[in-house]
């Protein structure tokens, strides 16, 4: 069985659909595929074969047109042998990563579907969609054949079968021009919903603690902040919460419910309208998941509003975007949860 990877080849150019969510994909050894977008908590992402991804981190992501680029950092924490990665996706517009992971979930009709189209994008972002005859479904994949005697391109690999709007399977590999192996929709849900549902050791850090070069002070942006007080202290006196404000990380021993407040350097009340949280990925240490962010006017710092909430990608950003300007005195940020066990990470708060 070969991988379809390689350059996009493509004939017959249909209209687009605001639905199908297909992208594009280049990896760093400039071979192309597809992949499909989908939105959670925020968070914009991209499923795709982890052949397509390729061995370098990131991927460009290229939307149905009118066409928007954007970056994907790629993780694979699916079992071995699965071929299968995510990549969280920025650069995008949040109106274009509109589907839902849900979307996967199968019903009825598209598991007892024999016909089916394949959709793909030329280079200018039109969909084209191609007539497919269901062969085979066993537990994990379907076989599907082209109609009309036509052949799978090179490049094909990513692609999902669509029955009407719904994606009931992702290619990955052909056993002969006229077909190709796809991966059950149900298959990718179950892995994609336990990595970005669950809480616990579903995608850890690595364990090895890894040296963080000193940060560049002039190289921030945004209000400078103060830390007024921490609920959690660090795991060692090297990693306190000032450094969230400063050079180095903050660690805590990963307590729920951890609650940072910061005040503004002038002790002043500043017109707040974005926040962003970083932690470093490859420390060896678990990065925060749900964040809340609450606001305070009071002299004391006693009274507090919710402003927002959502979640830190695995890639380890938390970005409120802007929003409508909200006069502060105070900020607090709650961590309620982490992406895996052990003690949690934050490298700089960023507000503007």
């Amino acid at each position: 069985m070969t991988v379809i990877l390689s350059a996009l080849a493509l004939s017959a150019i249909y209209g687009t659909s605001a639905q199908a969510q297909t992208v594009s994909v280049k990896n760093g050894e400039g071979e192309n595929g597809f992949g499909w977008m989908f939105g959670q908590a925020g968070t914009c992402y991209a499923v795709m074969p982890r052949h397509v991804a390729g061995i370098f981190p990131r991927v460009t992501i290229s939307t149905a047109a009118p066409v928007q680029t954007g970056t994907g950092t790629v993780i694979a924490p699916f079992w071995e042998g699965i071929d299968l990665a995510i990549a969280v996706v920025r650069g995008i517009e949040e109106d274009r990563c509109t589907e839902r992971l849900d979307t996967l979930n199968i019903d009825s009709a598209g598991r007892r579907a024999a016909e089916a189209s394949l959709l793909r994008l030329s280079p200018s972002g039109e969909e084209e969609r191609v007539p497919l005859r269901i062969m085979r479904r066993d537990y994990l994949t379907l076989e599907a054949r082209i109609e009309g005697g036509r052949e799978i391109m090179q490049g094909t690999s990513g692609a999902f079968a669509f029955v009407g709007e719904t994606p009931i399977g992702m290619a990955y590999a052909s056993a002969n021009p006229g077909q190709a192996t796809f991966m059950r929709s149900e298959e990718i849900l179950i892995n994609l919903r336990r990595f970005l549902n669950e809480q616990g050791a579903a995608y850890a850090a690595p364990s090895a603690a890894v040296t963080l070069p000193p940060a560049d002070p002039s190289a921030r942006g945004g209000l400078q902040l103060v830390v007024a007080n921490s609920s959690t202290p660090p795991i060692n006196p090297r990693f306190a919460p000032e450094n969230l404000v400063g050079d180095g990380v903050f660690v805590y021993d990963g307590v729920p419910g951890a609650r940072i407040v910061f005040g503004f350097a002038t002790g002043d009340v500043a017109a707040v309208q974005r926040l962003r949280i970083t932690a470093p990925t490859t420390a060896g240490y678990a990065l925060p998941r749900t964040i809340i962010v609450q606001y305070s006017l009071d002299a004391e710092g006693r009274r507090f509003r919710e402003w927002t909430r959502g979640q830190m990608a695995p890639d380890g950003l938390f970005d409120t975007g802007q929003m409508a300007p909200r006069n502060m005195r105070w900020v607090a940020l709650t961590i309620l949860d982490a992406w895996s066990t052990g003690p949690v990470v934050i490298d700089e708060v960023i507000v503007d």
